[in-house]
């Protein structure tokens, strides 16, 4: 075994020299000796060289050169984490291959399904606009990004710049193009992926209908005004349709926005029906979706449903408020329960919330007796004037019963002759509003699930409302930008996308039982950063040390940790 050895040595002038020499160890009739295989020479004159020479007994022996720290020089530190795992969960879902059979089916020639899973990615991490992305882009581990580099490198004068830039950005938009068209196969795709990953079971669907408005005009045959849960009266909108099984989003559709709710179910219908070949399920909505046109149809599709009824101006309703045993029965501290059973198979679940029943009967007498002193008030105002103007008079009434359900709890009547006011309470209507204190009705023909299993469906749909907000808050769904039907409709799938990407995290997550949300578990893993370092020509990523929770979130996604030194990649 050779090894490295100083000697000193005194010179005629009495000056100390130290060498340095290559040295092997061996035994020698039992005896261990050494010899000298080379001398390096003196160690001060090395010093100067001594970094070329290990190199060079590296080089030629075919070992990889070492880096010393006088040889890098950092340029930047990019985010990586979060990208690291979406390409892993990329990878699970196949989602690569189904895009690009997709894309050569079209005979497409770019690499679009890369810009696709950018866009999906950026949702995760900072949503913006297509033009932003090429500028998040910029403090991200992203090497094959398929963009001119002098984007990134600031070589070009501004002119130039903005010039580029406009021309790769139509890279984003063409894949938007692309992945539009290629939506039914993907969406079916996903399902029958989800399926076998997780054993999907789709006896239960859930859908769900909202809305998100556009900043400027939109597209003329899909931006229409109509009911807004943006609280945004007067903006063009769309409605956007959403199906999840097992919280997972199997499937979407994009509808004009003022399509009312319930004129959107048969063409979900169809979807379950033709598109996923799912031939029976219990389909989960709520009170927007039933109409006697959609019944008929669930009905003709062999599907059942568990829907919620509307409780006001509902013939329905105020029979089955009368019918059946007035007792209900406690699940827990907030439901209680009954159910009036029909000859013909019907099943209606009542479900009140004590609490909330007692919340809103303190909040309508307040209302009550607020709206009887401005009537009262009124009314003497009225007795004290001689010839009170008749119009004016109605027109006070109507403007104090527009608030508060005013009309829903009182009527009144003026006399013409004696100009007298008067006002009565509705005591039918409030007596309706008792029993309809906290309580909501499902209305389902599945015979074979209990009552509770029934609740229990239904309060799972607000898992749609969770995606719906998620959508919108965190992927930056809302507002629309985009001028033309197609991107509109690709915009939302992208976002759909990235919902799923989110949701198998939080499922993860749970399964792992980290109290960690997705959120929180994307926001560390974006710690998670690349110093980039250049050597000669070339450029290595090292990735940081990755955290004790982020390791947790990658043991809990099942991904292996990232290696630590990233493949060079030659500096353009």
């Amino acid at each position: 075994m050779a090894f490295i050895r100083t000697v000193k040595t005194r010179s005629s002038s009495g000056q100390v020299h130290e060498y340095v020499r290559i040295v092997e160890a061996y035994f020698e009739a039992g005896q261990r000796k050494q010899r000298v295989l080379a001398n390096l020479g003196n160690l001060v004159s090395l010093r100067k060289d001594i970094k070329q020479i290990v190199k060079g007994l590296l080089r030629v022996t075919g070992e990889r050169p070492l880096l010393f720290k006088e040889d890098l020089q950092n340029e930047r530190v990019q985010e990586y984490g979060l990208v690291y795992v979406v390409q892993k969960l990329w990878g699970y879902l196949e989602l690569g291959e189904a895009i690009s059979k997709s894309l050569k089916a079209q005979k497409v020639q770019l690499d679009y399904e890369r810009w696709i899973k950018m866009m999906v990615t950026n949702k995760l991490s900072d949503p913006t606009s297509k033009l932003g992305i090429l500028e998040w882009l910029k403090g991200v581990w992203w090497p094959d990004h398929g963009f001119a580099p002098q984007l990134f490198n600031e070589s070009l004068a501004p002119e130039e710049q903005e010039k580029l830039l406009k021309k790769e950005v139509m890279k984003f938009y063409r894949a938007l193009d692309h992945l539009l068209k290629m939506k039914k196969p993907l969406e079916k795709h996903l399902y029958l992926r989800l399926r076998d990953l997780f054993s999907l079971k789709v006896d239960l669907v859930f859908y769900d209908v909202t809305s998100s408005y556009f900043e400027g005009q939109g597209p003329a045959s899909l931006a229409k005004e109509g009911y807004s849960r943006d609280n945004e009266p007067g903006k063009k909108q769309v409605l956007i349709g959403l199906i999840l099984c097992n919280s997972l989003p199997i499937g979407h559709e994009v509808f004009e926005g003022n399509r009312v709710d319930k004129k959107t179910l048969k063409e979900i219908l169809a979807k379950l029906k033709e598109e996923f070949e799912i031939d029976r399920c219990i389909l989960v909505g709520d009170r927007g979706l039933i109409s006697k046109e959609n019944l008929e149809e669930l009905e003709k599709q062999d599907f059942e449903s568990i829907l919620a009824l509307r409780k006001r101006r509902n013939r329905e309703v105020k029979k089955v408020l009368k019918e059946g045993s007035p007792i209900y029965c406690r699940l827990n501290e907030e439901l209680e329960y009954r159910e009036v059973k029909k000859e013909d198979g019907l099943r209606y679940i009542l479900c009140r919330n004590p609490e909330v029943a007692l919340s809103q009967h303190r909040e309508r007498q307040e209302d009550l007796a607020y709206l009887q002193a401005q009537l009262e008030q009124l009314k003497e105002k009225v007795a004290s004037q001689k010839r009170p103007a008749l119009k004016r008079v109605i027109r006070q009434v109507e403007e104090i019963l527009a608030h508060r359900h005013g009309h829903r709890f009182f009527d009144y009547r003026l006399e013409e002759k004696g100009r007298a006011l008067t006002y009565f309470r509705k005591e039918e209507a409030l007596a309706l509003e008792k029993e309809l204190d906290g309580l909501y009705i499902l209305r389902t023909r599945e015979p074979e699930l209990e009552a509770v299993e029934i609740i229990q469906a239904y309060r799972d749909l607000a898992d749609v409302e969770r995606a719906f907000r998620t959508m919108k808050s965190v992927l930056d769904l809302r507002p629309f930008f985009h001028r033309t039907e197609d991107r509109v409709r690709a915009h939302v799938f992208i976002c759909v996308l990235a919902y799923l990407l989110e949701k198998l995290m939080e499922k993860a997550l749970q399964r792992a039982q980290m109290p960690l949300s997705a959120e929180k578990a994307l926001s560390s893993l974006k710690q998670m950063g690349v110093a980039v370092m250049k050597v000669g020509q070339e450029s290595y990523g090292y990735v940081s040390e990755p955290t004790y929770r982020q390791r947790q979130v990658l043991a809990a996604l099942d991904i292996p940790l990232p290696s630590r030194v990233l493949v060079p990649q030659k500096l353009g």
